[in-house]
């Protein structure tokens, strides 16, 4: 063999090279996946900054919701709110008086207070029905509280009627509301509205109108309400929203009790007014032995009635509407020299 040549160096061996293992094949595939996954958030989220930036917000144009995305959902309806009487520019005043002679045991003359467009709201009901007066509610007959009121009432006594939406000369800028008796309506109609408006309030004793500046002018749409309400021995109060109506002049021809509203209350919401509008309650009631006074669910209303029902309670017999309606009656049959 020959000799290796002093000075010459020798090549260090190579390291093994290391081995695989299973561990370190598993650490490769997660350190790949969580890139992968890191990789694909930093696109969602750079994709969601440019949508920010780019496309409008709702209500933009070219953000409307198609109808077939809202298509079966059911309506949302809450129960809208009729307007209160529509008050003429100049006041409609009562009908000129119609004394009654003399009053039985010479009692102090009676008044009915109806509290009219009940059914909205169950607590203002319930104040005035805690002031255990005869008031006498007329309830819409759509009001979403009408039912519970009336029971609540006539379990204290109170009489009650029915507010019936008739048509004014506004309509349709004002609505009377659901239930409306309206002039564009058949005989037939008008009718079958009537009835099932009647049918809302069981136990009921009488009618006024809701609105009907238009409707109550008409002598042969009030013929047409009168025979049903004789039919079913209701009473009907005019509540006088217009000078022009013939309510009673009808009314007489069926032989409908009748009577008609004196004072409204509270036709401006302001206390010293309605303060005003009582003390005019109490001086028709004392000059023709009678009085019909119609209010609404205001506070101003209730906060004054109760402050003033001392006073009311001294001078004048506070009695349901029904009450009012016998005496009217008398009043009027005595003027024309009649006995019923």
């Amino acid at each position: 063999m020959a000799k290796r040549r002093s000075g010459t160096k020798t090549r260090p061996k190579a390291k093994p090279r290391r081995k695989r293992t299973k561990k370190t094949d598993l650490a490769v595939q997660w350190l790949k996946i969580f890139s992968g996954l890191g990789l694909l958030v930093l696109l969602l989220v750079g994709a969601g900054l440019l949508a920010h930036l780019f496309i409008k917000q709702p209500g933009g144009k070219g953000n409307e919701v198609p109808p077939s995305a809202t298509a079966s959902l059911p309506p949302v309806r809450e129960p809208q709110k009729p307007a209160f009487e529509v008050f003429p520019q100049k006041e409609v005043p009562p009908e000129p008086l119609t004394k009654l002679k003399t009053l039985p045991g010479d009692q102090p003359p009676v008044v009915a207070i109806i509290i009219d467009d009940i059914g909205y709201d169950r607590q203002i009901a319930a104040r005035f029905l805690d002031l255990h007066i005869p008031l006498t509610l007329s309830l819409l007959p759509y009001g979403p509280f009408s039912r519970q009121i009336m029971s609540d009432a006539q379990g204290n006594g109170h009489e009650i009627m029915l507010h019936l939406p008739m048509e004014p000369n506004e309509y349709p800028q004002i609505n009377p509301g659901r239930g409306a008796l309206l002039a564009r309506m058949s005989a037939d109609e008008l009718i079958r509205q009537l009835e099932r408006d009647l049918d809302r309030i069981p136990g009921l004793r009488g009618v006024n109108n809701h609105m009907g500046s238009r409707l109550t002018t008409s002598p042969e749409r009030m013929r047409q309400i009168f025979t049903i309400l004789k039919k079913r021995d209701l009473f009907y109060i005019d509540s006088r929203t217009t000078a022009e109506t013939v309510a009673r002049s009808s009314a007489e021809l069926l032989q409908v009790p009748f009577a008609e509203r004196d004072i409204f209350i509270d036709h401006v919401d302001e206390p010293a007014f309605i303060r005003s509008q009582l003390d005019r309650l109490i001086k028709r009631a004392k000059t023709q032995g009678y009085a019909v006074g119609i209010a609404h669910p205001h506070d101003n209303t209730y906060r004054i009635l109760k402050e003033m029902l001392p006073r009311l309670q001294k001078e004048v017999q506070l009695v349901p509407a029904s009450m009012v309606v016998q005496a009217q009656m008398l009043a009027a049959n005595t003027a024309n020299g009649k006995t019923r």
